[in-house]
C-alpha cells in the first residue's frame, strides 16, 4: 500500500486519492456549448482577472512603498506574537504530538513570514509533506496566483481528492487544464484574509485602499517635481534702452554668476540704468492638506495606527495610548484568525494522521508574548 492510500485511509471521509503524478492531472473538460456554460466562463473569467490585479496592485505597494510594507510586517508580527504552545489536558500524547509538529516545522518563526504574505495577497496555500511516520515533516507555501480553488457555488468541494489545482501560467484559463496538478483537501491549507461567505479567496488588507494609494503617490511625485521646479529664487535684469547685442554682451561678461547656482552672493555689474530685481519662489509649496488626506485615508485600512509607523504629528499621549488600546483589541482579533484558519487545520491534520480525533480533545493554544520582561511591564501589570 502506497502512502497516499495510507492517507486515504486516515481521512477515510474521502475517496482514495491519486497516486501517481499521470493520475493527478486534470482530465480535458468538454467545451461550452450553451449560453449559459459561455456567461460562467466570462463571470470565472472576470474574476480570475479582477484577483491578479488586485493582487499585483498590492504587491507593488509592498514592494514600493516602505508604509505599506512596515505596516504589513508590524501587524504579521504583532499578531504571531512570540509563536504558541499546546496543553492538551485530557491526552498527553495528543500534546506530545501537537508540540513535536511546532518544533520540527519551527512553527514560532514561519507563521510570521505566513501571515505577512497573505495579509499582502489575501491568500495563502500551504501544502503538507508527510513521511512514512505519518508526521508533517514539510510545508511548503505555494504561488498565491498560480494555485486555484476548485469549489462550487456554495465553496464546498465536490471531490476533496481535486480541491486545488495548480497551473505553470498565472492567466492559464479559469478551468483546469490537462496539465494542472491537482491537490487533494487534505494536502492544503487555504488561508484567506478578509474572506466574505461564498466567496473563493480572501481580500489583501490594502485592497481597499489601492486608489488612494495612488494618488498618495502622484500627489507625492507632483510635490517633488514642483519643488524642485519653482522652489528657487530667480532674478529679472532690466537694461534699459538696451539692444539685443547689448543684452548678449551683458549675459557674456556676467555669464559665471548666472551659471552658478550654488554661490551664495552673486553681483552683477552694468554700465546703464537698470535694475535687477529678485523673485521669490512658489509660496505655496507648504501645502499639501490633499496629500495628508489621501495618506490618511489610505492608511485607514492598514489596521495598524498610523502613529506607530511614524506619523506623529500633532500627537498628545492620551490619544496615542486610545489608539494603542485599539489597536490591542484588533489584535486579538487577528491572532484569532491566525488561529483559525493555519495552526488549527495543520494541528487537526497531524492528529488525525496519528489516529487521534481532533473532536475528542480538549486543549488550548496558548500565545506568548514578544514584550521583553522588565520591571516596568511587572510594575504595570501589578497596578
Amino acid at each position: 500500500m502506497g502512502l497516499l492510500d495510507r492517507i486515504a485511509q486516515v481521512f477515510s471521509r474521502t475517496p482514495t486519492p491519486p497516486t501517481s503524478s499521470d493520475e493527478m492531472r486534470a482530465a480535458p473538460l468538454p467545451r461550452a456549448t450553451a449560453s449559459s456554460d459561455y456567461d460562467e466562463l466570462v463571470g470565472l473569467f472576470r474574476a480570475e482577472s479582477d484577483r491578479a490585479s488586485v493582487v499585483n496592485a498590492c504587491r507593488e505597494m509592498y514592494r514600493m512603498d516602505t508604509r505599506a510594507k512596515r505596516m504589513i510586517h508590524t501587524l504579521a508580527r504583532d499578531m504571531s506574537k512570540g509563536g504558541f504552545i499546546i496543553s492538551v489536558k485530557n491526552n498527553p500524547r495528543a500534546e506530545q504530538e501537537a508540540n513535536a509538529l511546532i518544533d520540527r516545522l519551527k512553527l514560532s518563526s514561519r507563521l510570521d513570514d505566513w501571515s505577512r504574505l497573505t495579509i499582502r495577497d489575501g491568500d495563502t496555500f500551504l501544502e503538507l509533506g508527510v513521511d512514512a511516520a505519518l508526521n508533517i515533516a514539510k510545508v511548503t507555501r505555494k504561488p498565491t496566483l498560480h494555485m486555484h480553488r476548485y469549489s462550487n457555488a456554495a465553496d464546498d468541494f465536490d471531490d476533496p481528492t481535486r480541491a486545488f489545482w495548480y497551473s505553470k501560467e498565472v492567466y492559464a484559463g479559469v478551468r483546469p487544464g490537462e496539465d494542472s496538478l491537482w491537490f487533494a483537501e487534505w494536502q492544503v491549507i487555504h488561508a484567506r484574509w478578509e474572506h466574505d461567505e461564498g466567496s473563493k479567496y480572501g481580500t489583501p488588507l490594502f485592497a481597499a485602499g489601492s486608489s488612494s494609494w495612488k494618488m498618495v503617490r502622484e500627489g507625492e511625485i507632483d510635490i517633488a517635481v514642483r519643488r524642485k521646479t519653482r522652489s528657487g529664487m530667480k532674478y529679472s535684469h532690466v537694461l534699459e534702452g538696451a539692444s539685443e547685442p547689448e543684452l548678449e554682451r551683458y549675459k557674456e561678461l556676467n555669464k559665471e554668476a548666472l551659471d552658478n547656482p550654488l554661490a551664495a552672493v552673486t553681483d552683477f555689474f552694468s554700465n546703464r540704468a537698470g535694475a535687477l530685481t529678485a523673485i521669490q519662489g512658489d509660496a505655496h509649496l507648504s501645502e499639501i492638506g490633499d496629500v495628508a488626506h489621501h495618506i490618511a485615508t489610505w492608511l485607514i485600512a492598514g489596521i495598524v495606527p498610523k502613529e506607530l509607523i511614524g506619523y506623529g504629528e500633532n500627537l498628545n499621549r492620551d490619544v496615542l495610548e486610545q489608539k494603542k488600546d485599539e489597536y490591542d483589541q484588533e489584535l486579538e482579533a487577528t491572532t484569532q484568525w491566525l488561529e483559525d484558519a493555519m495552526v488549527k487545520p495543520l494541528l487537526d491534520r497531524q492528529w488525525l494522521l496519528k489516529s487521534i480525533l481532533p473532536e475528542s480533545l480538549d486543549y488550548e493554544i496558548k500565545w506568548r508574548s514578544k514584550q521583553a520582561l522588565t520591571a516596568r511591564v511587572i510594575r504595570d501589570a501589578a497596578d
